[in-house]
């Protein structure tokens, strides 16, 4: 029994280690590395991949370890490194919900086996693509016009709109063409790649945008195509490296390692 006991606080000892070590770099590449872009001149939208820490936060270790994740960072990045701006509540439950959702939708896709992941990520990429277009069009930035595609007050070359067409298409087929280029290698990626899609959606297009228009005074329609690109770019990225990380690791994402 003593000896039970023993393995079991080593293994939560070595559990809060890996957590606050994810923690370290999560506020490192928040506060240090990273890219903003003034978004109507307002710093609105920063690049960089503090999200992942606290996503392998979630998934390997559940909700609780994660929430704690982004709590920690937040706070204590904000402490750090401030930034140049008043502190704000709102994104300390952004980053916490980072690490919250990941550990909550890897739990149900251990629960529901047989979830159909691609299919839920192209119906997912579908919906975000939809809305980039859709907030275009209710802004009066993208509109039709004698025949004519007009972006503000220039029409649109038939040869960009069918290259966006183009681009809009391969990113619904990604997920097919992924999973089958690479599913032998990465048996995880289809998982990975639903949870970052789901989180960044959630929390960095829907959330933080909201956030950011209540903190500028602003309207959410304002920030939220751009952010809406950066997901293009942020949502591969994001999974990628997580599959490598975890796949250098040699980490099974089948079952987590032990919630705090």
């Amino acid at each position: 029994m003593e000896e039970r006991k023993s393995k079991k606080v080593r293994i939560s000892t070595r559990s809060l280690a890996t957590v606050s070590l994810l923690c370290a770099i999560s506020i490192i590449l928040a506060r240090v590395f990273g890219l903003v872009v003034p978004i109507a001149g307002f710093p609105a939208l920063k690049l960089n991949f503090a999200f992942l820490p606290l996503i392998m936060a979630g998934v390997l270790y559940g909700p609780s370890a994660g929430t704690l994740c982004g709590l920690v960072s937040d706070i204590l990045g904000y402490m750090i490194n401030p930034q140049g701006g008043a502190f704000f509540p709102g994104f300390t439950l952004s980053t916490a919900l980072c690490g919250t959702i990941p550990g909550l939708l890897e739990m149900a896709i251990r629960r529901f086996r047989k979830i159909p992941l691609k299919l839920l990520n192209s119906i997912f990429i579908f919906l975000l693509s939809a809305l980039f277009f859709a907030v275009l069009i209710v802004a009066g930035t993208l509109h039709l016009s004698d025949g004519k595609i007009f972006y503000g007050e220039r029409p649109l070359p038939l040869v960009v709109a069918a290259a966006a067409s183009l681009i809009v298409i391969a990113y619904i087929l990604m997920p097919y063409i992924i999973s089958r280029k690479y599913k032998s290698k990465y048996q995880m990626i289809d998982k990975i790649y639903f949870i970052v899609t789901i989180t960044y959606v959630l929390v960095a297009i829907l959330l933080n945008t909201f956030f950011l228009s209540y903190y500028f005074g602003k309207g959410f329609l304002v920030f939220l195509p751009v952010r809406i690109l950066s997901a293009y770019i942020m949502i591969p990225l994001n999974t990628l490296l997580i599959v490598l990380i975890f796949k250098t690791l040699k980490i099974n994402v089948g079952g987590r390692i032990n919630d705090l």
